[in-house]
């Protein structure tokens, strides 16, 4: 049926747009906030401090001190590129489409009043089928973060690309009936004969109750159903011993007559936007151990909108031009940054001035509008620093954060080390949780090899949760990042 399709095809358009956007949620977006957990918000010293904290540019070039933990003042020059890659799946996501791709095709069925076994019981596998999905919230996204900056002093310009995108599947699992199965019963005048040939008198009695109740049908048309259904197997070798389950199918198809299958409502949604943004950032030290700083971005957003019902004329929907718009916006980033000798705390608050993005709605439900919002997000951050080749921070988001769909949830906290053993070599360690969307513990590692003024790190991220998708168990999260720096 289509639904096995269309299930299976939940993982296809994230393989197509496979990038999340770090502006959706304060993703790990750099190699070394990843190994080290997420954590990056007080501790940040490289190109990557406009994303994570642009107050850490204020203190570039600037006099040496006994608060510059990680001899910030010899850095006066700095490029960066970089790019990571990640999945995460939330939720029933692969035993709600084990349940689907095992239905039968609803619109074989027949609904002109044949009522034989196998369409009877097809049509019962499709209401308890559709009844017992979860209807907690599911998706799946996956991501690509590219970014390339660089930094002169306190001034720094860059380009990231990015795509948050989300797709999740709605249950409806009350709309499951065939509201026009017993159509052809109505008003129709009774057989010649209601002796069962097939049922029992209790059974008999058992379905008629069930269809007065519960389908709406007065007590003749519910007794010319039933004597219908039971000459039709009483004629059907195949039906012999089967008594009583062909009367809980019919049972089954009663209970959910008074809903529709035309009008239910469970279908794929994807929302998203690929975002390709130009940052300007400056940083400006008030005194050697409080800096602040910001960066503005012009921000060039393809929205992308679809839907698609597993149970409906529409459900042909894919992705072309008709389903991605373009806008552009403005972002605004402000940052922190206090020190003092082994100490540093950071806040970060980005998309301060809330940049959104819009979608016509071609491709949706009803032409419904869609708007993609970066509503304001901020992040708190403190680092221990005992030598500069030793770094501990501890980071918490204090807001909550929303993807591109409303059940993809984010608030995280972090924890990481960093050791730069003999300044040549950076082993990091990390953890973090989404509090908002149960991942289970995601740790993180890496490292960094340092050639002189370049540097190449490499960082990977797994939880602990597991998920099941075709019969493997694979994480629910999980993340690798790799880039190549020169700092000066």
């Amino acid at each position: 049926m289509n639904s096995k399709y269309i299930m299976s095809g939940l993982m296809i358009p994230l393989l197509g747009f496979s990038v999340a956007s770090q502006a959706a949620e304060f993703a790990p977006s750099s190699v070394r906030a990843l190994s080290m957990g997420g954590s990056s918000v007080a501790s940040t010293h490289g190109v990557d401090a406009s994303y994570w904290n642009p107050a850490a540019y204020g203190f570039f070039g600037e006099e040496a001190s006994e608060a510059d933990n990680h001899k910030m003042s010899d850095k006066d020059f700095g490029v960066e590129l970089g790019i990571g890659v990640g999945a995460n799946v939330f939720g029933p996501l692969d035993a709600n489409r084990l349940k689907l791709e095992a239905l039968p095709d609803p619109s074989a069925i027949s609904s002109t009043g044949g009522l034989d076994a196998a369409g009877i019981q097809a049509a019962a596998s499709v209401i308890g089928g559709l009844s017992s999905l979860d209807p907690a919230p599911l998706g799946a996204n996956v991501f690509i973060n590219g970014a390339i900056g660089a930094r002169v002093s306190n001034y720094g310009l860059g380009v990231r690309t990015a795509v948050d995108l989300n797709s999740t599947i709605s249950v409806d699992n009350v709309n499951v009936g065939f509201a026009d199965i017993f159509a052809a019963f109505t008003g129709q005048p009774l057989p010649s004969s209601l002796t069962p040939q097939y049922f029992s008198a209790t059974q008999v009695a058992e379905m008629e109750a069930s269809l007065v109740a519960n389908a709406g049908l007065t007590a003749p048309e519910a007794n010319l159903v039933v004597a219908t259904y039971d000459a039709t197997l009483a004629a059907d070798t195949n039906a012999v011993g089967q008594e009583q389950q062909n009367t809980d199918a019919m049972n089954t198809i009663a209970n959910a007559a008074g809903t529709d299958l035309a009008n239910n409502n469970t279908a794929l949604s994807v929302r998203g936007v690929a975002i390709s943004e130009v940052g300007f950032t400056y940083g400006y030290a008030i005194n050697e151990r409080l800096s602040v700083g910001g960066v503005l971005k012009l921000m060039q957003a393809d929205i992308i909108a679809a839907d698609t019902k597993l149970f409906s004329t529409n459900s042909g929907i894919s992705f072309d031009q008709n389903n991605t718009e373009t806008s552009t916006a403005f972002g605004l980033d402000l940052g922190v940054m206090y020190r003092i000798p082994s100490w540093q705390i950071g806040l970060t608050v980005k998309n301060i001035n809330t940049p959104s993005f819009e979608h016509s709605g071609a491709g949706t439900f009803a032409n419904v509008p869609y708007l993609y919002e970066l509503k304001p997000q901020a992040k708190f951050g403190a680092a221990w620093i005992p030598t500069d080749t030793v770094s501990v921070e501890l980071g918490y988001d204090l807001t909550e954060n929303e993807g591109a769909v409303a059940s993809s949830k984010s608030q995280y906290w972090n924890i990481g080390a960093e050791w730069n053993a003999w300044n040549v070599l950076a082993l990091r360690l990390g953890a973090f949780e989404n509090m908002s969307q149960d991942i289970g513990l995601v740790t993180t590692a890496g490292l960094g090899l340092n050639l002189w003024a370049a540097r190449i790190d490499l960082g990977v991220a797994v939880s602990s949760s597991e998920v099941e998708f075709d019969g493997e168990k694979v994480p629910a999260y999980a993340a690798a990042a790799l880039a190549i720096a020169v700092d000066f």
